[in-house]
């Protein structure tokens, strides 16, 4: 067989598409617990030629699925993202294999594999016109971000890691006003990414405190207005677009402020109690306020009267022409 018959042999058929999609879930949440129970039994180039065998099968199956009137089917996106998370899992193991020292944060292997990885993402976020994919392709450059910055700078607590998260999110809600006209699915998903990295913010902050951590400081209040802004600007967005990814984010970041707020060890209502609750009834009350009665309609014209405008309008001729 011919590199031409292989080719098409794996192009997914599309009446077929959501049976091999559903294989490749079967096959992807088997080829993980393989890998957590065979961990010790297994080498590690054992590890590493299953993952990428097993991820570059998958992810070239759904680069090959045709689109379906220009957009990836569901299943094209399901394929793809199995894919993707099996070649991410087998190129940490191959960096493992290279002398990767995962004792440790392996921040190196991190930021290497994340950039292939974002490449790998960004080709069917373009040429298929998948959304979700350059949902990954962000994901993963932020990966490389964060971990390139432990790389070269080693642990320098969390301030530089929420301005490096608060930057990417900035840059994909401004590429998102970008697609918004040409790619709406697209900007979408930058959306969604900007929420996620607004979120790891709060992640990183509220995760030490609920986790029994009593030494974790308050979240500064400036990244408090900013997974508040975030929450609710993401809220609304999802509210007027209809789009569910990011009114779910928005609740999501809206839950951390308040986990980084209540857990601040501030037992009053000053400062951020007091201020929504004060914004939150003005607004409620703008809202319910009396309304004044309308003005009356204008009578309707009766049959043969012209309009005033119209009226208006042959007057000026008249004294034109009798000017004239």
């Amino acid at each position: 067989m011919n590199s031409a018959g292989v080719r098409e042999l794996l192009r997914p058929p599309p009446h077929r598409g959501p049976l091999i999609a559903a294989g490749a879930v079967a096959l992807g949440v088997g080829i993980a617990l393989e890998e957590i129970r065979l961990s010790d039994n297994l080498g590690t180039g054992v590890h590493m030629v299953i993952l990428l065998a097993a991820g570059a099968l998958i992810y070239w199956l759904g680069v090959q699925a045709p689109n379906e009137d220009g957009r990836p089917p569901a299943y094209q996106s399901v394929l793809l993202v199995i894919g993707l998370a099996l070649l991410f899992a087998g190129l940490l193991t191959l960096s493992d294999v290279l002398g990767a020292d995962f004792d440790g944060f392996p921040a190196g292997a991190i930021v290497w594999t994340s950039l292939l990885m974002a490449g790998f993402s960004l080709w069917p976020a373009l040429e298929r016109n998948s959304a979700i994919c350059l949902l990954l392709a962000t994901t993963f450059f932020a990966f490389a971000l964060l971990a390139g910055w432990r790389f070269v700078f080693g642990e320098v607590g969390l301030t530089p890691y929420r301005w490096l998260l608060l930057a990417l999110a900035c840059g994909s809600v401004l590429a998102s006003l970008v697609l918004r006209e040409p790619a709406p699915r697209h900007a979408q998903q930058l959306v969604n990414a900007a929420g996620l990295a607004i979120a790891t913010i709060g992640v990183l902050s509220v995760a030490p405190t609920v986790l029994g951590d009593q030494l974790s400081p308050a979240l500064p209040g400036l990244w408090e207005v900013v997974l508040l802004a975030a929450g609710f600007g993401l809220i609304a967005y999802g509210a007027l677009d209809r789009a569910p990814g990011p009114a779910y984010l928005g609740v999501l970041n809206t839950g951390l402020f308040v986990l980084a707020v209540a857990t601040s060890g501030d037992d009053t209502l000053y400062w951020w109690p007091l201020t929504l609750l004060v914004v939150g009834i003005a607004m409620l009350g703008a809202g319910l306020r009396p309304r004044r009665p309308l003005p009356p309609e204008p009578r309707a014209y009766r049959s043969g009267e012209a309009p005033l405008a119209a009226r208006a309008d042959d007057e000026e001729i008249v004294v034109r022409i009798r000017e004239d």
